[in-house]
């Protein structure tokens, strides 16, 4: 189930309800926050497949947790460079997949996983989102709101940040941080805070 602001906190083969979604979130501490962000490269024939090429997580101040370039497995057809930032030289002793994954999910487990649209970076992962607890701001009604953004169907990380941060991202020419955009990521959710939402 959803509680208030598409805070999804669900536990394996069980859901919570609104009231005692608040009450947990206010019992998790600042040390098991973590903010999530991945980059993806093309896979099959035609580049349109995802693979995991880059994944950031950093703590609540910011500091990064993890950072690895990540060799997917399959070939890759298209690196995306322009948004992905991954390059052809960073594929070279990038750790593989399947170690990865494992590290990644270690660090996830028994934590709330802020991020950005998240689905996408679990679907990467190749791991069920509904056994984490997540706040995503891609979903979030008072990030929307407060953006005056409501309305729209699909809100990107960098609007968001322009709108409530006063921030610009992904300015670069050489693709998008997911340091970057995992930093951005939790600084939005302690705006979310800082509006009563989500408070601890």
């Amino acid at each position: 189930m959803q509680g208030p602001g598409l805070v999804r906190w669900q536990w394996p083969c069980s859901s919570v309800g609104p009231r005692t979604l608040e009450t947990r979130l206010k019992m998790v501490e600042t040390s098991d926050i973590v903010a999530l962000d991945c980059e993806m490269v093309g896979m099959g024939p035609f580049g349109t497949e995802n693979g995991l090429a880059r994944c950031s997580i950093v703590d609540y101040y910011g500091n990064v947790v993890y950072d690895q370039f990540i060799r997917p497995e399959g070939v890759i057809t298209a690196f995306r460079t322009s948004v992905s930032g991954v390059r052809p030289v960073d594929m070279e002793g990038a750790t593989p997949f399947s170690v990865a994954r494992e590290q990644i999910l270690q660090i996830l487990r028994h934590k709330l996983v802020v991020g950005h649209d998240l689905r996408h970076d679990f679907e990467a992962l190749k791991e069920n989102m509904w056994c984490y607890r997540v706040f995503d701001t891609c979903n979030d009604w008072l990030l929307r709101k407060e953006s005056g953004l409501g309305n729209s169907r699909r809100v990107s990380l960098k609007v968001l940040c322009e709108k409530l941060l006063k921030k610009s991202i992904q300015t670069g020419k050489e693709g998008h941080s997911s340091v970057e955009d995992a930093r951005s990521a939790m600084e939005l959710f302690k705006f979310a805070r800082s509006k009563g939402h989500g408070s601890i």
